[in-house]
């Protein structure tokens, strides 16, 4: 079963009055390994499931873990649909224990705990337990070891260290959002910043970047990374050293999100293509497998 977790355009939470009146809609749409459409999952097609869908995540057990970046929340749900957990607080945005500000992605750690990146309007990682209980924060807005411009995706690898896609540039997406919401100094590009994927422990310790891509994007399959790069290729990286083993250039024009599935077949996210300076029109499919068959092997390039 393939589901995506997408935005509803025509009341997408894009817009600030969206979010002022919680009129945004997200849904999860279910499909066959072939593409049929299957319906909806769940409760996903009701009004304030999510305003603002940003990513899904589902463990080996079936849980679904839902991104809301504009309603500022995590939710936990079970695969009969039945909400578990909820970590933030719905269409109320902040920087503390019961607030987000535009969260990206979560991970489930090997020992239960639950990470979240608060990236698009906040910089940092958040640490839950499996209760949800606060742990601690990791991380605040900057371009130095550890720190975060916008943490815009996560991942974990094989050992359990955690691998964010930290982006750089300032104003970002200031259009959805109200008045006060973003720091002044968010909407300005940081000096001197680098797209970067930044590693760390399973508690939250710096090892080490990796700046010789340019992730939007990250997923990773046995003991290998894939990322975006320069928003349209895609990089196969060592999980141990970062080096490229692999690439595929042009696969979309804008890879927002990179998934995994039990079988290794990549699937790709790629939204409008006025974010790579192209005019919006019809383009192609916004999503796309990938079988790990068709993926060059190491040297060479699609």
């Amino acid at each position: 079963m393939i589901y995506l977790f997408t935005r509803d355009i025509e009341h997408w939470a894009a817009h600030p009055l969206a979010l002022k009146d919680k009129m945004g809609k997200s849904s999860i749409s279910m499909f066959s390994r072939e593409g049929a459409y299957l319906g909806k999952w769940g409760p996903s097609d009701e009004r304030g499931f999510a305003l603002g869908a940003h990513t899904l995540y589902i463990e080996k057990d079936g849980m679904f873990w839902t991104t809301d970046r504009d309603g500022h929340t995590v939710k936990k749900y079970h695969p009969n649909g039945e909400l578990l957990l909820t970590l933030g607080t719905f269409a109320k945005w902040g920087d503390d224990a019961t607030h987000f500000n535009g969260p990206t992605a979560v991970v489930v750690q090997h020992n239960g705990n639950i990470v979240v990146a608060d990236g698009y309007w906040n910089s940092r990682l958040v640490w839950f337990s499996p209760s949800g209980d606060f742990i601690k924060s990791v991380g605040t807005w900057g371009r130095g070891p550890g720190e975060f411009n916008t943490p815009h995706a996560l991942a974990q690898d094989s050992k359990g260290r955690l691998l964010v896609a930290d982006l750089c540039g300032g104003n970002f997406h200031d259009y959805m959002t109200l008045p006060g919401q973003i720091a002044p100094h968010r909407t300005k590009v940081t000096p001197g910043c680098k797209h970067r994927v930044q590693r760390f422990d399973a508690d939250g310790n710096y090892i080490d970047e990796w700046t010789h891509i340019t992730p939007l994007s990250i997923a990773t399959y046995g003991n290998r990374i894939y990322a975006s790069d320069k928003m349209s290729n895609l990089a196969i990286l060592d999980e141990d050293t970062g080096a490229v083993i692999s690439r595929v250039d042009d696969i979309a024009i804008y890879i927002h999100q990179l998934a995994m599935d039990a079988h290794g077949d990549l699937y790709t996210a790629s939204v409008y293509p006025e974010h790579a300076g192209a005019p919006r029109g019809p383009t192609g499919p916004s999503h796309r497998r990938w079988s790990r068959d068709t993926i060059p092997s190491q040297g060479q390039s699609a």
